[in-house]
């Protein structure tokens, strides 16, 4: 370059200004949000080196590749990309404002309470199958190692480094900030941090503390609604309704799905297709019951012209109670759709509320 530039250092006193200042810029675009002294992974360095460009990303092993990645290089052009792909969630993205039709919880409830209300944690390293919930599963991405590193959050902030577009970097830090916020939420307590360890959430990180971790990822609690991505701002997201409309928005059969034997596929169907099969035997057999008695209507046994409208009476009213039962359901189906159309909208609302407020105090 023409002249001499200064991009982000290792003296995070800056940083640390930057971040109680007042001002209106968002410091989360500049600057990375936690201490350096903080970083959970020190095996990477960004600073100045004995090469072409003057700042670049090195590690302090043999190995100079991304920390959980040994097959990407640190000088490779792949290196975003490969961040991308990891953290990414283009499948979620693409529906956009619509995954509030799938009826999403803004607030993430914690590793224990996932437990308390029964369900099995699953690792996943797809990004769109974070924090996707179906019946008693819950899939979560552990956490890579180089989102905890300093110095990999310095390479991706510094506008003067020409190996990110600014396209790229954009996404890239809205994905990462969201994806560490959710796990602000998941892990508030030490019991929740158990429970990471245990399940593998943390395997990067095997000689951290409960101290350590809550000390990192207390800076990514207060994120502001656009510091992150649209799949980001909205928590847990179950697996069917997302299903659905991926295949009515994206023309896919499904976004996700774990099964992998028909039994297990079709089972989900089974309770409807069993109620409309017992309705209509219901109804059929009724009818037969009345056609057969009618046929014998013009009999002279009255004991048996008797029991021939005992039939009728009692096929007539089977009909009437299996089409008022099928009407109830559906009306009984209608309420809690509505009760949750309702409830989805009075959420967005508060998120809408909440994030023209945190625009306002940008400005």
């Amino acid at each position: 370059m023409g002249e001499e530039v200064n991009p982000p250092t290792s003296d995070h006193s800056v940083a640390a200004v930057s971040r109680s200042s007042t001002s209106t810029t968002a410091v989360w675009k500049s600057v990375p949000q936690f201490e350096k002294c903080d970083q959970l992974c020190d095996e990477l360095e960004y600073s100045l080196q004995e090469s072409e460009k003057p700042y670049s990303l090195y590690s302090h092993g043999p190995r100079q590749t991304l920390p959980d990645a040994p097959r990407i290089p640190l000088n490779s052009c792949l290196l975003v990309s490969y961040c991308l792909e990891d953290l990414e969630t283009l499948g979620l993205d693409k529906l956009g404002k619509r995954l509030w039709l799938v009826g999403p919880r803004p607030n993430l409830r914690s590793l224990t309470e996932q437990l308390t209300i029964g369900r099995q944690i699953i690792l996943t390293e797809n990004p769109n199958n974070h924090l996707i919930w179906d019946e008693d599963l819950l899939y979560l991405k552990p956490l890579p190692a180089y989102l905890c590193s300093y110095a990999f959050w310095e390479y991706l902030l510094d506008p003067f480094n020409e190996a990110i577009n600014q396209d790229e970097r954009d996404r890239l830090r809205a994905t990462s900030l969201g994806f560490l916020r959710t796990y602000a939420s998941l892990i508030r307590r030490r019991s929740d941090f158990m429970i990471a360890l245990k399940h593998g959430l943390l395997s990067s990180f095997p000689s951290i503390t409960f101290e350590d971790f809550t000390k990192f990822i207390m800076a990514f609690e207060g994120l502001p609604e656009s510091a992150v991505s649209m799949r980001y701002r909205l928590g847990e997201l179950p697996l069917s309704p997302l299903n659905f409309y991926s295949a009515l928005f994206l023309h896919r059969w499904h976004l996700h799905r774990y099964e992998h034997r028909y039994s297990a596929y079709f089972s989900r169907y089974f309770p409807v297709i069993l109620f409309l099969f017992a309705g209509f035997s219901v109804v059929l057999s009724a009818m037969q019951v009345i056609l057969g008695a009618k046929s014998l209507w013009e009999t002279e046994n009255k004991g048996l012209k008797k029991t021939l409208g005992l039939f009728v009476w009692f096929g007539t009213e089977a009909i009437g109670w299996s089409i008022a039962f099928g009407i109830l359901l559906v009306i009984w189906w209608i309420c809690i759709s509505t009760t949750d159309e309702l409830k989805k909208r009075r959420m967005k609302k508060q998120w809408k509320k909440k994030q023209a407020e945190e625009v306002a105090m940008e400005a």
